[in-house]
């Protein structure tokens, strides 16, 4: 928690050659960045300042602008979760082995934002439909949950996964809802 007392010093500046859309932490001296208007969409950038990519054989080497894509990393199955907007697309992506699943299901449709869950597990926010999907580690939808507000665009996940927090975009009623998750 951050108070009064509390300081947040700089420890470090890294310069990339490519703008960034999302970040998460791979391990303890690099990140997974999701890109904008780079030929890759997803790299890696080490605190030593090193930049990279991941070891994948499904992501299109294809330049995204800002707002069309998103992703984030799960530990747990050491993959990679990328969503592109405009394809109604979800790709998975072992960095392990390279291999990956590509997800497409009527169920998900202009994905925004994606999140870790629990076990492996991930978020979507799929704004057309006004939903929230989980799909298993394999990319299997689990279940469908309609959060009541247009356009839905970020989510996150409380660190004990109990409660999930989703925003919409801009431009409509904007808001943020807070939801009990129960296993």
């Amino acid at each position: 928690m951050v108070s009064k007392k509390s300081s947040i010093p700089l420890q470090k500046t890294l310069t990339t050659s490519f703008n960034c859309s999302t970040i998460a932490i791979l391990d303890a001296d690099t990140f997974i960045v999701g890109t904008n208007g780079h030929q890759r969409p997803v790299r890696t950038v080490s605190v030593q300042d090193q930049e990279g990519h991941i070891q994948q054989k499904l992501l299109p080497d294809k330049k995204y602008r800002t707002y069309q894509s998103s992703c984030t990393y799960i530990p747990c199955t050491k993959t990679v979760v990328f969503s592109v907007r405009n394809q109604d697309t979800v790709y998975m992506c072992d960095i392990t082995s390279g291999e990956g699943r590509l997800i497409k299901t009527d169920k998900i449709r202009k994905p925004k934002s994606v999140c870790a869950g629990p076990a492996g597990t991930v978020f979507v926010c799929s704004g057309d439909t006004q939903s929230i999907v989980q799909l298993s580690p394999q990319g299997d939808v689990l279940m469908t949950n309609n959060v009541g507000m247009k356009s839905p665009y970020a989510i996150c996940l409380s660190r004990d996964g109990t409660r999930m927090a989703v925003s919409n975009s801009v431009g409509v009623k904007t808001m943020i809802k807070l939801f009990m998750v129960s296993s």
